[in-house]
């Protein structure tokens, strides 16, 4: 008799704020970098890869003999260090991650989350699913790496985890939780401060009502700071004209001067989003 077929071991992939891999809960030494930068090239192209283009991506070769074998070799490593022979899969001359090693990670955490968060019946289901897709970001996605192309994927992560953010902060400001409000807020400008101005006019009205004026004034200076030694711009009129009446004293909450239904389009705007990645 044939012996049964053992399972493959239990991998966990943390990509969001960390790079890590831990097989069956123990964290993974890896045999040689190059297996590890394969890993998480793939891992930014779930789609795949082509080997000429990971080869220039990865170490500036061009695809010849030698290069085909440091990749081959990498190859080989990649799957032993991970348990899986089937881990990187070759279809019709891609290269891609088995699709259970990209559900292992924690951006199918983050992704699930958002897309149970845009079909939640209620606000309650809404909020714990996005409670759940922020759960395992920690920060950027690979953030050691620093080449050009993790810069579309840890753009699309990036940008996701602000949706998230600003719907978690949007379902918060609905019930008039304003502290809660404010730090999904605050978690969102940080992470992205490029986000729309609109954003950052919401954050200062938000300090102002849960922290102080001074507070809000700050976060206008420094937003405004921001804009001029990384855009070359300055903010807006009406965000000008926002920070004077703060300053002055004023209490405003944009949220409580909106119908209901306006309230609601931030929120349901965040979940929508772009296309799945």
């Amino acid at each position: 008799m044939t012996s049964p077929r053992s399972a493959p071991p239990a991998l966990h992939l943390r990509t969001l704020g960390d790079a890590q891999v831990t097989v069956n809960g123990q964290p993974l030494t890896w045999p040689a970098r190059s297996a590890e930068e394969l890993l998480w090239y793939l891992h930014a192209h779930p789609d795949g890869a082509y080997r000429a283009d990971l080869l220039a991506d990865l170490w500036g070769l061009d695809d010849g003999p030698a290069a085909a074998n440091r990749f081959r070799v990498a190859l080989h490593r990649l799957r032993t260090a991970l348990g899986r022979s089937d881990a990187v899969a070759e279809v019709r001359g891609r290269y891609l991650l088995h699709p259970e090693l990209l559900a292992a990670s924690d951006t199918a955490i983050l992704q699930g989350g958002m897309e149970a968060a845009a079909r939640a019946k209620d606000d309650a289901e809404r909020e714990e699913a996005l409670r759940r897709a922020l759960s395992c970001v920690d920060g950027e996605y690979l953030p050691h790496v620093r080449a050009e192309w993790v810069e579309e994927a840890r753009l699309y992560w990036r940008s996701l985890r602000v949706r998230a953010y600003v719907a978690l902060s949007t379902l918060h400001c609905l019930r008039r939780e304003c502290p809660l409000a404010v730090q999904a807020l605050g978690q969102a400008v940080g992470a992205d401060p490029y986000i729309g101005e609109d954003h950052h006019q919401r954050l200062m009205t938000c300090l102002a009502q849960t922290r102080g004026r001074f507070e809000a004034v700050e976060h206008y200076r420094r937003y405004r700071r921001f804009l001029r030694d990384e855009v070359g711009d300055t903010p807006m009129p009406d965000t000008v004209l926002l920070a004077e009446r703060l300053k002055a004293g004023e209490l405003l909450c944009r949220e409580a001067e909106e119908a209901e239904q306006q309230r609601r389009a931030p929120l349901l705007s965040a979940l929508r989003g772009p296309e799945v990645h």
